[in-house]
């Protein structure tokens, strides 16, 4: 059995028991800080983002994610606060020259951004192309100097194999997170955030993102190794954990 093989199986393994309920599971406020609250739609207006800010202040969640052109908005918004402000580069396709992704985590560094999701060229990786892909982490990771660095590689497109090189060049990379999806392209599942996890070794974390909807499935991605979850459905994921905290309103 491969080293590649046996991380799959136990993958697998952890992704089955998570789906069974069978893991130890978090508390529902361990999510508040471990959320991105994300607004990526093209349709986005000020108040939206305004809106979104407010909150993220409110639920205490660790960022938000906007694109990279209301990232003044959101520093504004967030300012002495503990909510960082999070951006996108090359997304979502991540097939763009290298100099356009550095210059968009510049210009997002310099106007406020402390967070960047960027979107990795996976052609390179498909072809083969490791030295490549290891060599654009690399001027990602220069770019973002000082900043929180998360690479999304579509891991609805890759094989096993190519989801733990991808790991392992992060690492080598000094990659800060590896991110799951766009979520223009398929969801997050527990086996690839499994995989991941125990592929990037301690130093690089793992985003689960894409398809996350409910608080059950942001729990079950922290119980296999999930460091951080993006959703744009955070008011429902934490406010069904609140509602079952309440005190009941007393009928007399």
């Amino acid at each position: 059995m491969t080293d590649v093989e046996l991380l799959a199986q136990r993958a697998r393994r952890k992704a089955a028991l998570a789906e069974a309920g069978l893991l130890s599971r978090p508390k529902a406020t361990e999510l508040h800080p471990i959320i991105d609250h994300t607004l990526l739609r093209s349709s986005a207006r000020e108040g939206d983002i305004v809106r979104l800010c407010q909150e993220a202040l409110e639920w205490g969640v660790a960022s938000v994610c906007v694109p990279s052109a209301w990232v003044p908005v959101a520093a504004r918004e967030l300012s002495g606060g503990q909510v960082k402000v999070g951006t996108v580069a090359g997304f979502p396709l991540g097939a763009l020259p290298l100099e356009i992704k550095v210059a968009e985590i510049l210009w997002a560094l310099e106007h406020g951004t402390q967070e960047v999701d960027v979107v990795l060229h996976l052609g390179k990786l498909l072809d083969g192309k490791k030295d490549e892909v290891l060599s654009e982490m690399i001027a990602l990771r220069e770019a973002a100097r000082g900043i929180c660095l998360k690479v999304i590689v579509e891991t609805p497109f890759l094989n096993d194999e190519q989801k733990v090189t991808l790991a392992r060049l992060a690492s080598q990379a000094k990659v800060d997170f590896l991110k799951t999806c766009t979520g223009f392209a398929g969801s997050a599942s527990l086996y690839d955030v499994a995989l991941l996890k125990s592929a990037a070794g301690e130093e690089t974390k793992v985003k689960a993102s894409g398809g996350i909807r409910t608080e059950a499935q942001a729990l079950a991605m922290m119980a296999v190794g999930a460091d951080r979850i993006g959703t744009s459905n955070t008011l429902a994921i934490l406010g069904s954990a609140a509602s079952r905290t309440e005190t009941p309103t007393p009928l007399f």
